[in-house]
């Protein structure tokens, strides 16, 4: 309770950012807002700390909105994408491995920490790993909320300039009392409970992202039979907003920025690139296969799960779809990663201290360097 009371006023204040953002006409505006003041707030004035039960509470409800909105022509949507699917997280987790020794070697970071901060998976799941081969694990996790930062802030607009219907949309949502006294029904109460115990069974399984899956399918399946019909009131999705931003800001620690100056320097130029070369391919794909932009951009995206879906729920684009794109190339990530990194990266450095040490004289000092 008195962590919540500290918390209290960083979420008044990443509320207001977020409002400033929809005023504004920004898609995403709530996360976007609220992700700004957050980060700003953690890193010129103190250290914010946000209960995981927040950022689960807010990848539920976006989880539900996605289930809520999917029909029974879901596998007649997904069939045409059914090979551009893997062939995009294949080619993602491919070129941030290309990557990887640039990143390395100009940023001054051993080779299995720069490796797991450009793996484009899961944030906890590349800092688990990353940990258990003895890598940098502040410096993983900082790349990877730096990832889906920079993509929530710049896909966004891209998106509003390419479709310019997305920013009549965005502008046309409805405002005032009305988006909080719309939606709210008994069904939406069946719903968001049923959620919660989806995404709770899914988290004791190991269900990747259970919050946002675990509600997805479960949903899915009785909207797209028709046992069950609601829609989240707009406020709730900016509730949920506000949450995901306030945990995507709070991400960010001064002193974990302050000792990775150079790392960053040529790690977020490297990250971009591998988005911009993400984008490019989507749009490429989308007018040769007749797909629409917005959906292939943000399946494409190397953003995170939930922030991407959400993306897709507040632009209009098939969020069904965007959610199948992104949890499989999240999935592949997960369970690729290690395999990848034993067989390639470890390999490699293996190699090279062998050579080192047959032609070097044995003397002491030597060791791994760990985020120099």
């Amino acid at each position: 309770m008195r962590n919540l009371t500290r918390l209290l006023p960083v979420i008044l204040v990443a509320a207001a950012g977020g409002w400033f953002a929809d005023w504004l006409g920004l898609p995403l505006a709530w996360l976007i807002g609220a992700a700004v003041v957050t980060a700003v707030t953690s890193l010129a004035v103190a250290p914010v700390r946000v209960p995981g039960a927040l950022f689960r509470a807010g990848q539920m409800v976006v989880g539900v909105a996605v289930g809520l909105t999917v029909t029974s022509d879901i596998v007649q949507r997904l069939g045409p994408h059914v090979w551009v699917i893997p062939l995009a997280a294949v080619v993602s987790l491919s070129i941030g491995r290309m990557m990887m020794p640039f990143v390395a070697r100009h940023g001054r970071l051993d080779r299995t920490t720069a490796y797991f901060s450009l793996v484009p998976a899961g944030i906890a799941e590349m800092a688990d790993q990353a940990g258990k081969q003895g890598a940098d694990v502040g410096a993983v996790a900082t790349f990877h909320t730096l990832r889906v930062f920079l993509i929530v802030m710049i896909l966004p607009p891209i998106i509003m300039m390419i479709e310019p219907q997305v920013s009549t949309a965005v502008a046309g949502g409805a405002r005032g009392l009305a988006a909080f006294t719309q939606g709210w029904t008994p069904q939406l109460a069946v719903a968001l409970g049923i959620g919660l115990l989806a995404a709770i069974g899914g988290a004791r399984i190991g269900v990747p992202s259970a919050y946002v899956i675990g509600p997805m399918v479960a949903i899915s399946a009785l909207s797209g039979s028709g046992l069950l019909e609601a829609q989240e009131p707009v406020v709730l999705l900016a509730a949920a907003q506000i949450l995901l931003g306030l945990t995507l800001g709070a991400r960010f620690r001064r002193e974990t920025l302050a000792r990775l100056p150079r790392a960053l320097a040529f790690g977020v130029p490297a990250m971009l690139l591998h988005a911009a070369i993400m984008s490019a391919l989507a749009l490429l794909v989308a007018g040769v296969m007749g797909f629409d932009p917005a959906a292939l951009l943000l399946g494409f995206a190397t953003g995170g799960i939930a922030e991407m879906v959400l993306t897709a729920q507040t632009v209009g684009a098939d969020s069904a779809l965007v959610t199948a794109y992104q949890v499989t190339r999240g999935l592949m990530g997960n369970l690729l990663a290690g395999t990848i990194h034993a067989r390639t990266v470890a390999a490699e450095e293996g190699e090279g201290k062998q050579a080192t040490d047959g032609h070097a004289e044995p003397g002491p000092g030597k060791g791994k360097e760990i985020g120099r």
